[in-house]
């Protein structure tokens, strides 16, 4: 059986919140917290948003292909939109592929670049932590490790 594997640990932007948002989290947590049986969305997402004004520029984000037989399996540290998953499987130079979520990290969502201007919570700056062009960078980068899997020649006892 064939056995193979690649990790790279990928630099990722973070995203950076706007003067405004950064405004409007420090002014909501400058407010008392409420004490009540509500979960206080607001004050968690300003917290979120405060968290990422903290984090550094690029991050390391955990990319890993196995190869297990004909198989090919990628994973990302983020919960990922069906469409990248989709695209690595339709992709992928060995098939058949598919693609795990929340492998060695939790990053929070990744949405696809076209996903931003659309919203929905998934692209809240509290929600999704990293740049908008991160599922294509991340995406690319396990198709390449997976084609260079695909070069290397079958291990011994394979078939």
């Amino acid at each position: 059986m064939t056995l193979d594997a690649r990790y790279q640990e990928l630099k990722v932007h973070s995203r950076r919140p706007t003067p405004e948002q950064l405004a409007w989290a420090k002014e909501t947590l400058a407010k008392p917290a409420t004490k009540s049986d509500k979960v206080d969305m607001p004050r968690i997402y300003a917290t979120r948003t405060m968290n990422l004004f903290k984090t550094p520029e690029t991050l390391p984000v955990p990319l890993q292909v196995l190869r297990i037989g004909p198989v090919c399996v990628g994973s990302m540290p983020t919960e990922v939109f069906c469409e990248i998953g989709l695209e690595f499987r339709k992709r992928s130079p060995i098939q058949p592929a598919f693609l795990l979520s929340l492998a060695h990290d939790y990053m929070g969502y990744l949405p696809t670049p076209r996903h931003f201007p659309l919203g929905g919570y998934e692209t809240w700056i509290g929600t999704s932590r990293l740049e908008p062009q991160a599922s294509e960078k991340m995406l690319a980068a396990l198709l390449e490790m997976a084609a260079e899997i695909k070069k290397q020649p079958a291990t011994a006892g394979s078939k």
